[in-house]
């Protein structure tokens, strides 16, 4: 339900960027640019969903650069907090840390309204701010999880959990519409309330709720709390002994780096499909904006079903011995990239006159993405639990560099003169980035507790227990003990 409301106050503002701007405004004052580059997308196709209708213009005039900045701000805020958030995470405890970011983005949420009011600099702060809260939440869940999750049950547990942030998506995309006609507060302001005061009322059942680790869990049976705290002996660590941490450890090792890598060409791919999804909608396929939302939420839908489905296939695969950590971390991984990729490369090759096909492969292209949530994404609790946390702030640190690629989308668009060969352009750029990281993480990616992780008083009965033995396999889930519903 966090990762609901998160993702919800994240994708809101492409939604609400179309209805309190006055587009006739912005064309009547950059007219020379829309003229000189609308003409060819029209002639190439005719398909349209709908009757074209006139709808009311928004009242504020935003120049198209402004507008950019303005969708890009969250990004701004979303790579500075990366870091930051999962190491104290792992040093004061998650749930305060991430009660903290969280009311962060939502006092951005709720000042957006009045920001767009007040101008660009105001809104453009909120949607930073929307993005500083938002940046901390993953890398400090990863560290909640790190002392939560038991070793064979982690992709399922980790992926539900972000499975959320999908249907937050989802649930923006097909509200913000009808919101924006008919909400309160003038219509679209009611985005930014509703997902701002629904995360607030949210935050109350966090606080009460949740807690740091199971051995200080008030509502947890004693059975669970023992399965948990005996299934991690010897990877997480005692918050009240001081360590030093490794950095120049995590920078010199491949299998670090190439979930940095991963996590880079993988966000590139999701940050294409998500922000330029839309227009390609409108540009390509000529939907009217009922349609185009409509049709941009679809993909997400398949997401969320596949981050709860593969889960429990990648948890399968190590319970039973059928694979290693490892090799299942590089099948979900490639499953999921190159499964991408391969439908972006033929999205340019349909047209308005094959848009079935085109719906299928965004949505099939999407949806098999979501392998990688239980590939690489969950990599960082098996290499390093104690510092799942940082691990997850530098790669999705790294992971957010990627917000560049609206702004290459929009250079690409800008001086490539054929509306077919800009998009042709686009997708394979994004499948080959999408491959080039499946294929870096099953070179160098690996499913092992990595030395520099280990917990100096390991016992030897510990390690035996829990740490991955040197073929790569946990033991069997009957010789650990009967698991019953871990935390959530």
């Amino acid at each position: 339900m966090g990762f609901v409301n998160i993702y919800s106050q994240r994708t809101g503002i492409s939604v609400a960027v179309v209805c309190f701007v006055n587009h006739t405004g912005v064309r009547e004052k950059y007219e020379k640019e829309i003229n000189s580059s609308k003409s060819e997308s029209e002639s190439e196709c005719h398909h349209s969903t709908t009757a074209n209708v006139s709808k009311p213009e928004g009242e504020y005039i935003y120049s198209k650069s402004e507008q950019g900045h303005i969708l890009s701000g969250f990004f701004y805020g979303y790579i500075i907090s990366q870091i930051p958030g999962g190491r104290m995470a792992e040093i004061f405890g998650g749930k305060r840390i991430f009660a903290l970011f969280t009311a962060i983005g939502t006092i951005g949420t709720l000042l957006t309204p009045l920001g767009v009011h007040l101008g660009f600099v105001p809104v453009l702060i909120s949607r930073i701010l929307v993005g500083f809260g938002s940046g901390a939440v993953f890398p400090i869940m990863h560290a909640i999880w790190g002392q939560w999750a038991p070793p064979m049950e982690r992709s399922k547990l980790v992926s539900i959990s972000y499975a959320g942030a999908m249907m937050g998506s989802v649930l923006s995309l097909a509200t913000s519409g009808a919101l924006c006609e008919h909400g309160f507060a003038g219509g679209w302001p009611s985005i930014f309330y509703i997902t701002g005061i629904t995360s607030a009322l949210w935050l109350i059942l966090w606080i009460v709720f949740v807690s740091d680790s199971p051995s200080n869990h008030r509502f947890i049976g004693k059975e669970e709390q023992s399965y948990i705290i005996d299934s991690l002996k010897g990877q997480v660590s005692d918050k009240s002994k001081k360590s030093v941490t490794p950095w120049t450890k995590f920078i010199r090792s491949p299998a670090v780096l190439s979930i940095c890598f991963a996590n880079f060409t993988s966000d590139w791919g999701l940050y294409t499909f998500l922000t330029v999804l839309p227009t390609f909608l409108n540009d390509v396929l000529k939907f009217d904006l009922g349609s185009n939302g409509l049709f941009s939420a679809l993909p997400w839908v398949g997401l969320w079903a596949n981050m709860n489905i593969s889960p429990i296939i990648a948890d399968y695969l190590i319970s039973s011995n059928k694979l290693s950590v490892g090799l299942t971390r590089k099948l979900m991984t490639s499953i999921g990239a190159f499964g991408a990729a391969i439908c972006l490369i033929g999205i340019p090759f349909t047209d308005c006159s094959s848009y079935k096909i085109t719906i299928a492969l965004l949505v099939a292209g999407v949806t098999l993405s979501g392998c990688q949530y239980s590939g690489f994404l969950v990599n960082h609790m098996d290499i390093a639990p104690k510092y799942a946390g940082t691990l997850f702030g530098i790669s999705n640190m790294i992971g957010a560099i990627a917000g560049v690629s609206p702004s290459v989308v929009g250079l690409i668009r800008t001086n490539v003169a054929s509306v077919s060969s800009q998009w042709m352009i686009v997708f394979f750029l994004s499948a080959a980035l999408l491959s080039s990281g499946a294929i870096v993480f099953i070179i160098f990616g690996s499913g092992d507790l990595q030395p520099w992780a280990k917990e100096e008083e390991d016992t030897e009965e510990g390690q035996e227990m829990i740490n991955v033995p040197e073929n790569g396999r946990y033991p069997a889930e009957g010789d650990i003990g009967t698991s019953p519903q871990a935390a959530s």
